[in-house]
C-alpha cells in the first residue's frame, strides 16, 4: 500500500488537489481513527509542497487533521522518537520493541524482526539517546528481550543477520544509556559476545567500530573489550605469519608501473642497490635485495617491475609465491582499480595473505569495492592526488624488521611532493576506512552508519531514492564530503577532454566546498559560486545540498558534471544555444556513468531525466557516440551535432522548453 506522500504525489499529477483528493488523504491518515505526530509531520510537508495546487475547501480539510490531538499508546507502550523519514516504533512495558502503539508484543517472528529494524534505523538518525530518561528497570526488561531475539533468530539466513544486525545497534545504545551496574556489565558481556561469535565479516566489523568509535569506549571497561576486539577490524602489522610460514625468508613483489614512470621507476631502485637478476618476460624485469635485522635475520625481497596493465593490477591474487601486488601509475579517473577490482581472479580465501599497494590518485574510493570482493586482502592506497613514486627501498627495510602498521603508517605519509601530508590509507587507518566504506550498501558511509543495514535490494526503487532530497538529521558540516571532492576532480579531468568546457575551464577552476544547508523550500542540488582566487584567476566553488547525501558517488559525480554546465550557463561563461546546452550537459552525464564502473545505468538515467525535466534521450544513442570518439571524450560541438541528428522532432522540441533541463522542485 502506498505511504501517504506517495499518495499526495499520485493525487496531484493534474496539478490540482480537489475537494475529493483532499477526502482520499484525510480517509488514509484517519482510518484508524487515530492521526499520530508521524502522520502530522508528513501532512505538513504535503501542505507545504502542493500548497497551491490545493483548492479552499480541499486545503481546510487537510489542514483540519492537524488540529487533531495525536493518540498516545496506551497500555504504557512508549512512542519512541520518529523522525519524519521513519516509520514508528514502541517501547512495550515487557521490554519489547513494537510496530503496535498499545504495545501490544510483536505476534510473531517477522513482527519482532521488523520493529528491530524500525528500531535499528532510528537510533541510526537520532540525535540523542533514546533510552536516556528510561527507568533501570525497563532498561533491563529491554535487554532480557534483546537476548531473547539473539536466540529466536529467523530461518532465513538474510532475515537472520539483518536481526542480529538490529539487536547490536539497540544493545550498544541501550549500553551508551546505562551506568547501572550490574546491568551495564552484563550488556557489555553481552556485546562483547556477539563479536566474538558473528559468523558475518562486515557485521563483525560494523559491531567492533562502533563500540571503539563510542565515546563509552574510550576508558574503562568498554575500552578494555574494544581493544580486545580491534584486530578483527583493523589488523596490527601486514600478514607475515603467512609471508614467513614454514622458514620461508623470502618476499616476492609484483609491481606494475605506468608506462609513462616505469624507466625512472627502475633507475631509483637500482641506484638504491637492487640488483637486476633476470627478466621475466613481456618487458619485465627482476630485482632482488637482502636486508639484515638483529631480531628477525635476512629478509630477501625479490621484485618483477613491469609495466602495467590497467585493469589487471590484481593478477597475480591467486598466485601463491606473490606475496605483494603494487602499482605505480595514473589512476584514470579510478578505472584502473575500478576495472582491476572487475577482472580480478575469484579468490576461495578473500585475498588472505595478499598486501595490496596503489600509489595513484584518490584511491581510497576503491577501498569498498575491494573489501566487499576481498575482504581478507589488506589495502593501502592513497586519500587524495599522488605525486611520489613508492620507497621500495624504505619499505622493504620495514617489513624486514617485522614492523607493524603503526611504524609503516608514518614512513608511507613521509613527504607527497612539495606537500607534508598523510595521504596514504593503510588497514590500521581505521576512521578514514570507516568513512569510505558501505559494508551494507545503503549509501551511508560506515563511520556514520550505526544500523547495518542488509535489506537494500531493491535497485530501481534506491535509485529513485537518490534524486529525491532526504532529511540528514545531522548538520553537514559533520558528513564526510569525500564524494564531493571526487565530483570535483571529475569535473576538471572532463574539462580537459571536452572541447566545449575546455574552452571555460581549462586550468581545473572547479573546487570542492562540502555540503550546504539547504534553506527552507531550496531546490537546487549543486551550487556554484565564482569567486576570485589567489593570483585573480576565477574558481568555481561547487557545493552540493546535504540533503543528497545519501547519493551514491556516481550519481553524484554525474549530476555534477550536468549541474556544472547549468552553472556555466546562467552565469554567462558559457554561451551555446539552449538545445546545444542541454544535449552538452546529457552528453556529459552519460560520459561520466560510462567512466564510473558501476552497474545501474539505465536506473540512474531514468531517475536523471525524470529529476530534471528531461525528454526520453536514448542514453544508447550517446553511448554509440562516445564509444566513437577519440579525443573529446566527453563532449563537442560535432557530437551535439550528431546527437541532434539522432533524436526525433519532439524531444527536440521538448528539449527547446525554458523549464525542460531544469530540476523538479521537490519539498
Amino acid at each position: 500500500m502506498p505511504g501517504i506522500r506517495r499518495t499526495a504525489d499520485t493525487l496531484a499529477k493534474d496539478g490540482v488537489l480537489s475537494r475529493a483528493d483532499a477526502q482520499a488523504l484525510v480517509d488514509k491518515i484517519a482510518r484508524d481513527g487515530k492521526v499520530t505526530a508521524y502522520e502530522k509531520a508528513q501532512l505538513k510537508g504535503i501542505i507545504t509542497h502542493y500548497r497551491t495546487a490545493f483548492e479552499p475547501a480541499a486545503l481546510q480539510a487537510v489542514e483540519a487533521l492537524l488540529a487533531r490531538q495525536p493518540t498516545q499508546p496506551a497500555g504504557g507502550a512508549v512512542a519512541l522518537d520518529v523522525l519524519t523519514s521513519q516509520r514508528p516504533v514502541f517501547l512495550g512495558p515487557d521490554g519489547n520493541f513494537t510496530v503496535h502503539a498499545d504495545g501490544k508484543p510483536p505476534a510473531n517472528a517477522t513482527e519482532r524482526g521488523e520493529a528491530l529494524f524500525r528500531t535499528g534505523e532510528l537510533i541510526d538518525h537520532a540525535t540523542k539517546n533514546l533510552f536516556e530518561t528510561t527507568p533501570p528497570a525497563l532498561r533491563g526488561k529491554v535487554f532480557e528481550q534483546l537476548e531473547v531475539s539473539l536466540r529466536s533468530l529467523p530461518a532465513d539466513p538474510n532475515q537472520s543477520l539483518q536481526q542480529r544486525a538490529s539487536v547490536g545497534t539497540a544493545m550498544l545504545h541501550l549500553l551508551e544509556a546505562t551506568s547501572e551496574q550490574p546491568l551495564r556489565g552484563r550488556l557489555l558481556a553481552a556485546y562483547g559476545a556477539m563479536i566474538e561469535k558473528e559468523p558475518d565479516r562486515r557485521l563483525q566489523a560494523s559491531l567492533v567500530f562502533h563500540l571503539s568509535n563510542s565515546p563509552l569506549a574510550q576508558s574503562g571497561d568498554a575500552k578494555q573489550v574494544a581493544d580486545r576486539f580491534i584486530t578483527k577490524l583493523a589488523p596490527a602489522a601486514p600478514p607475515y605469519e603467512k609471508w614467513f610460514a614454514n622458514g620461508n625468508t623470502t618476499v616476492n613483489l609484483d609491481w606494475q608501473v605506468g608506462p609513462e614512470f616505469i624507466d625512472g621507476f627502475k633507475k631509483s631502485i637500482a641506484q638504491k642497490g637492487w640488483k637486476e637478476v633476470a627478466g621475466a618476460g613481456f618487458g619485465a624485469t627482476v630485482y632482488e635485495k637482502a636486508f639484515n635485522d638483529p631480531a628477525a635475520g635476512e629478509t630477501k625481497f625479490r621484485i618483477t617491475v613491469r609495466g602495467a596493465n590497467s585493469t589487471g593490477l590484481l593478477s597475480k591474487l591467486n598466485d601463491a609465491s606473490v606475496h605483494i601486488m603494487g602499482y605505480d601509475g595514473h589512476a584514470n579517473w579510478g578505472n584502473n582499480q575500478v576495472g582491476s577490482i572487475r577482472n580480478a581472479p575469484q579468490t576461495a580465501d578473500g585475498g588472505d595473505g595478499k598486501l595490496f599497494i596503489s600509489n595513484l590518485c584518490v584511491g581510497k574510493s576503491q577501498i569498498d569495492a575491494m573489501a566487499k570482493k576481498f575482504p581478507n586482502l589488506q589495502v593501502t592506497t592513497t586519500y587524495g592526488s599522488s605525486a611520489v613514486d613508492t620507497d621500495i627501498d624504505g619499505l622493504a627495510k620495514l617489513l624486514a624488521k617485522r614492523a607493524g602498521w603503526a611504524d609503516i603508517n608514518p614512513f608511507m605519509d613521509r613527504v607527497d611532493g612539495q606537500w607534508e601530508r598523510n595521504n596514504f590509507v593503510t588497514p590500521a587507518s581505521t576512521l578514514v576506512r570507516e568513512r569510505v566504506l558501505d559494508r551494507d550498501n545503503d549509501g551511508q558511509a560506515d563511520y556514520l552508519d550505526k544500523h547495518f543495514n542488509y535489506s537494500t535490494f531493491n535497485v530501481a526503487d534506491d535509485t529513485a531514492r537518490e534524486f529525491r532530497p532526504v532529511r540528514q538529521d545531522r548538520p553537514a558540516h559533520t558528513l564526510d564530503g569525500t564524494k564531493i571532492n571526487i565530483a570535483a576532480q571529475v569535473l576538471n579531468t572532463v574539462s580537459e577532454f571536452s572541447s566545449v568546457h575546455n574552452r571555460v575551464n581549462p586550468d581545473s577552476k572547479v573546487i570542492a566546498a562540502g555540503w550546504f544547508e539547504p534553506k527552507a523550500g531550496e531546490a537546487e542540488v549543486v551550487k556554484f559560486e565564482r569567486v576570485k582566487g589567489p593570483g585573480g584567476k576565477d574558481e568555481y566553488r561547487m557545493s552540493v545540498n546535504a540533503s543528497y547525501s545519501h547519493m551514491s558517488e556516481e550519481a553524484l559525480r554525474a549530476t555534477c558534471v550536468y549541474e556544472l554546465n547549468r552553472f556555466l550557463q546562467s552565469s554567462g561563461i558559457q554561451t551555446l544555444p539552449a538545445v546545444d546546452r542541454k544535449l552538452n550537459a546529457v552528453i556529459g552525464f552519460a560520459q561520466s556513468l560510462d567512466i564510473d564502473g558501476g552497474y545501474r545505468d539505465n536506473e540512474v538515467w531514468k531517475s536523471f531525466l525524470g529529476r530534471y525535466n528531461l525528454p526520453n534521450v536514448d542514453r544508447q544513442a550517446i553511448q554509440a557516440l562516445l564509444d566513437a570518439e577519440h579525443h573529446d571524450y566527453a563532449g563537442s560541438q560535432a557530437m551535439i551535432d550528431s546527437l541532434k541528428a539522432k533524436l526525433s522532432p519532439d524531444v527536440l522540441a521538448a528539449l527547446a522548453k525554458p523549464e525542460v533541463g531544469e530540476p523538479v522542485r521537490i519539498i
